[in-house]
């Protein structure tokens, strides 16, 4: 089986960061790293400040100062991160390119220590367990989006 663990250049798209609008829960976000930061706000007037972030780094930067965070966010957030990216890849464009990486394994590989939502490839991670959230969640939509092509 094919990996994919470098969510860039040509698999660009798999990331967070990648500048694509979509819609979810009613607003139009211009990637789904701020559609994801968004979620952390208590009200639709905080959520809508992230739909005019553009850079990715900066709604993640402004994520991480919210407030009001909801106490039960790392339980909560796969779930959220898996809407998200099912809402991302609703647009047409961007789930044929999802469904182009056929039934590869896919892991966003990284260096900031992250085996949360992808795996760290430091030397000081390199032998730790990742959940490989992201990556589980991206092959979950793919597979969603392949079965309702072929119905």
């Amino acid at each position: 089986m094919e990996t994919i663990n470098s969510f860039r250049e040509e698999y660009s798209f798999l990331s967070n960061f990648y500048q694509h609008p979509f819609e979810y829960k009613g607003l139009v976000y211009p990637n789904a790293e701020a559609a994801f930061q968004a979620q952390k706000c208590a009200d639709e007037e905080g959520k809508v400040k992230y739909t005019l972030i553009k850079n990715p780094v900066r709604a993640k930067q402004m994520g991480k100062k919210e407030a009001n965070l909801p106490a039960n966010w790392d339980e909560i957030s796969p779930r959220i991160m898996e809407e998200i990216v099912t809402a991302k890849f609703s647009v047409p464009e961007l789930a044929v390119k999802l469904l182009s990486t056929g039934d590869a394994f896919l892991e966003e590989g990284n260096h900031w220590h992250d085996n949360r939502w992808g795996k760290c490839t430091c030397d000081r991670c390199r032998d730790r367990e990742s959940l490989n959230l992201l990556g589980n969640i991206l092959m979950n939509v793919r597979e969603k989006i392949a079965d309702e092509s072929k119905s």
